[in-house]
């Protein structure tokens, strides 16, 4: 009698211990639905720990919705430092012990939305804060749930460049390039990435994939043409360049960027802006830069860059005419010399002033015509122009 009294005593006490801590699970969501969050931690804590209940997608469900809660809780959120990356582990634990459990349709098609919404916001505010790795891993967690998001893929590659982490920033763009993801930036900003580890070679072929889905975005004509020069291919630069003009012949960036890379290959600098001997077709380069820059004029009169580089062409060829007289000994050859650079400053001159009267503070405008006007002895203008530099300083 005595041994059958003891056998169900401890089986009562078993009984209870098991109930004890099923009732954890319980007094966890009760405290969550009432919003006490403290109890509700402190019970799915003790929950997920306990040997009995640790083995139950119920407990782990009520775990990510306990610290879902707790997420930016106005009185409680201080209880977790990483609430929704706890609660996305446990959403994940309880598919694990249980794939098509009770809870396996609320945690997938209810519970993993909202923590992605939350994911998202948390990672643009990481971003804004220039916690550029936090907000990599929240937009990961973004894409984790829900794959084909794009905007998270996004982010979490701007994130990833921003943080240098190179390696997944190309994973990340190369991934929206393979979705077709329509953004001329992604390209450029690849093309950017291979640069900085000096692949100059795939930051080429970045680009030209980023033209042939947009063929005119001007960012990517100008990036390629770049990398081109850079590498010495200039007659590639200008046939890239020449072919957009003739299909966008209305547009005047391409005639500026044209020109100026006329003027670049007409003028090469080294890597510390100095300048290098100039190339043999020097002079029919430096023509086609001023015809291009015309016929941009032509299209756009009003194009501060277009009138500002044309004219600066002028006078930088008038510059060096009155270098080279101030060295002639002989006072007549000098007059000739100088008639010659006043005429070329004055072919410079209307540019310079349409420049500036599109834009009336441009101080390199305004040093020009400053200079301009002193050679060309027009000192009324000169002192106009001088007092407005006066008062900018």
């Amino acid at each position: 009698m005595k041994k059958l009294c003891l056998t169900f005593i401890l089986s009562w006490l078993v009984g209870f211990v098991s109930y004890s801590q099923k009732s954890n699970l319980v007094k966890a969501d009760n405290y969550r639905k009432y919003d006490q969050l403290d109890n509700a931690k402190d019970a799915i804590d003790e929950a997920t720990l306990n040997e009995q209940t640790r083995i139950m997608d119920k407990t782990w469900y009520y775990r990510g919705l306990i610290y879902h809660a707790l997420y930016n809780h106005a009185t409680y959120g201080y209880l977790c430092d990483h609430c929704l990356d706890t609660a996305y582990s446990a959403y994940m634990k309880a598919n694990e012990i249980s794939p098509s459990g009770e809870w396996a349709s609320d945690i997938s098609s209810v519970r993993l939305p909202y923590l992605s919404r939350d994911f998202f916001d948390r990672g643009v505010k990481e971003f804004n804060k220039g916690k550029y790795i936090d907000a990599m891993n929240s937009f990961e967690k973004v894409q984790k749930i829900t794959p084909g998001d794009t905007s998270s893929l996004r982010n979490a590659a701007y994130s990833a460049e921003k943080a240098k982490n190179y390696e997944k920033a190309k994973e990340y763009y190369g991934r929206l390039v393979s979705m077709k993801y329509h953004d001329a930036n992604i390209y450029m900003a690849l093309s950017n990435i291979y640069k900085q580890l000096n692949d100059t070679t795939r930051a080429l072929i970045a680009v030209q994939d980023g033209r042939k889905v947009f063929p005119d975005d001007m960012n990517l004509i100008l990036a390629e043409i770049n990398i081109l020069l850079s590498l010495g291919r200039n007659s590639e630069a200008i046939e890239a360049l020449e072919s957009a003009v003739k299909r966008d012949s209305k547009n005047p960036t391409l005639y500026l960027a044209l020109g100026s890379t006329y003027d670049k290959v007409a003028n090469p600098k080294d890597a510390n802006g100095k300048d290098l001997v100039r190339p043999i077709n020097y002079g029919e380069m430096m023509v086609k830069a001023e015809q291009t820059y015309q016929h941009g004029l032509e299209v756009s009169p009003n194009n501060f860059e277009l009138n500002y580089n044309l004219g600066a062409i002028f006078y930088n060829q008038a510059a060096e005419m009155n270098n080279a007289a101030n060295n002639l000994k002989s006072v007549a050859e000098y007059d000739k010399a100088k008639l010659r650079y006043v005429s070329k400053f004055q072919d410079a001159q209307p540019y310079l002033e349409k420049a500036l009267d599109i834009s009336p503070n441009d101080r390199s405008t305004l040093l020009s015509l400053k200079e301009l006007y002193s050679k060309t002895n027009q000192m009324d203008k000169y002192n106009r122009v001088k007092s407005i530099l006066d008062n900018m300083k």
